[in-house]
């Protein structure tokens, strides 16, 4: 039996079948019965665009669930009113239970739910566009088309979408969308692979690890064709870039800009998309620094070539984390406060009460005169010794039961060492076993070797860098050492 993730019947490649088998329906039974408290972690560039295989996985059972009635009712007219974004006084109860479908099989981070609400939505916009394409004919009377339900899809629904399609405003907008379309200029030919696979792909190949620009993108998943004229612009812009190899040039930091090679070649962006980038959740972000609202206060310059992609995540991660690490200090320096109040209440002041005493004046008066000289008596000591609060014996305790419910395998997240409090990362336990060797350097009694699957701080440093590893977002499928005592289960 398959142990296909998709659940999908495989194309028959046999020699001796003269007809191609068409796949058929997206499935994808092994992700809806997924075991409960189990979920497909899916990572995201710094554009928050998930990539890797199980991108592709994701974007197929976002492509389901706009196809479920249940969930996407094809009764609205906006994608908006669906989801509650345009009526205002609408409580989102939809938004809600769209998400939650995906949230109980898939982990991502935060800043990818924009991306996955966005193509939801295009693809439920999409799967009106087939069933009309297929099913209703204008030519038709309104009952006629209204008895022509496709399967699948609810009758007072289809009813609902037929309605629609006949108003005078409704066939307008249809006839000005299909000239649109025939002015279109491009076609993508790399299959339903994105932009943001391909484009992590290419990074990967490249020895300096950079990202390409996305010119040089947009030729490697638009092929050209010569004899249905699809695509004939990629010559034009390969030309281009061949006597003016300075246009892709990513030297500013970014690999967009207004003006650029693509941009005067394709024209203007299409809302929430990016030429060469697809879809991206804050196009802001892509195009420049300056244009965010969160960065106007910051101080904002271009670095060299070397540094553009770290310049690029540390500027998304500056926008997301600026007010949560605000919080996260304030709290700690109200622990600290709440702390020495605590020691001045109960007698345990820092400094010594009293100068140090010197025993000997009271010796010399007494005549011992021929006694060893002893050194000042300081309380410090035993009063440090005196000086923990039950509270903290308890939370270590605590930590003790935790740290020992936490085996090998198990899922766990990764805590930041600077602030105890902010969770970094999500991996898995690989080895408790002290003797261990992470960079030929054995683990020890306070370390653990991890492997780190979804990282939310990218620039938190390791403790033991190893093979020029310095921060948790060059590690990838490394492992790594991480001190036991910052490690937590994941429930």
């Amino acid at each position: 039996m398959s142990n296909n993730i998709n659940g999908e019947d495989q194309l028959d490649g046999a020699d001796e079948v003269k007809e191609v088998k068409r796949r058929g329906k997206t499935k994808l039974i092994n992700v809806w019965n997924i075991p409960r408290g189990h979920r497909v972690v899916v990572n995201c560039n710094e554009l928050n665009q998930p990539i890797g295989e199980e991108a592709g996985v994701l974007a197929k059972f976002l492509g389901m669930v706009a196809r479920n009635g249940s969930l996407c009712s094809l009764s609205f007219k906006d994608w908006r009113l669906l989801i509650g974004k345009k009526d205002r006084n609408h409580k989102q109860i939809n938004k809600e239970a769209i998400l939650n479908q995906v949230k109980k099989r898939f982990l991502y981070p935060a800043g990818m739910e924009t991306w996955v609400l966005r193509t939801i939505g295009e693809r439920w916009r999409q799967h009106k566009s087939n069933l009309k394409s297929i099913y209703f004919d204008p030519h038709k009377s309104q009952d006629a088309n209204n008895s022509n339900a496709p399967d699948g899809v609810l009758a007072d629904q289809w009813v609902a979408l037929v309605n629609n399609w006949m108003t005078p405003k409704a066939q307008d907008l249809s006839e000005a969308n299909r000239i649109n379309c025939t002015r279109r200029k491009s076609m993508h030919t790399f299959g339903t692979k994105s932009f943001a696979r391909n484009r992590e792909e290419l990074r990967e190949q490249d020895p300096e690890k950079k990202y390409p620009h996305r010119a040089v993108l947009y030729v490697h998943t638009h092929k050209s064709n010569i004899g249905n004229n699809r695509n004939a612009h990629v010559g034009e812009l390969k030309e281009l870039l061949a006597q003016q190899p300075d246009l892709v040039d990513s030297s500013n930091g970014k690999d967009a800009w207004e003006g650029d090679t693509l941009n005067r070649i394709l024209g203007k962006e299409k809302p929430g998309h990016i030429h060469g980038l697809g879809l991206v959740p804050n196009p802001k972000q892509v195009f420049d620094a300056s244009t965010s609202s969160r960065m106007k206060h910051l101080n904002v310059t271009t670095l060299d070539e070397t540094s553009s992609e770290d310049v690029v995540s540390l500027r998304l991660e500056l926008e997301k984390l600026q007010k949560h690490v605000q919080k996260q200090d304030d709290t700690i320096l109200d622990l600290q406060h709440t702390v020495e109040r605590q020691k001045r209440q109960h007698g345990y002041p820092d400094a010594p009460l009293s100068p140090p005493t010197d025993v000997r004046p009271a010796m010399k008066r007494q005549g011992y005169l021929d006694a060893p000289l002893l050194p000042p008596t300081d309380v410090r000591p035993a009063m440090k010794r005196q000086s923990k609060p039950p509270q903290s014996r308890r939370e270590a305790l605590h930590a003790s039961r935790v740290s020992a419910s936490i085996k090998v395998s198990t899922d766990i997240f990764l805590k930041s060492t600077r602030y105890p409090n902010r969770k970094v990362a999500l991996g898995r336990v690989l080895s408790q076993d002290p003797k261990t060797k992470v960079g030929d350097v054995a683990l020890g009694k306070e370390f653990w070797m991890v492997r780190v699957s979804l990282v939310s701080v990218r620039d938190e440093p390791l403790i033991r860098p190893y093979n020029n590893f310095k921060v948790l977002g060059q590690v990838g499928n490394n492992p790594i050492a991480w001190p036991s005592s910052c490690i937590e289960k994941v429930n």
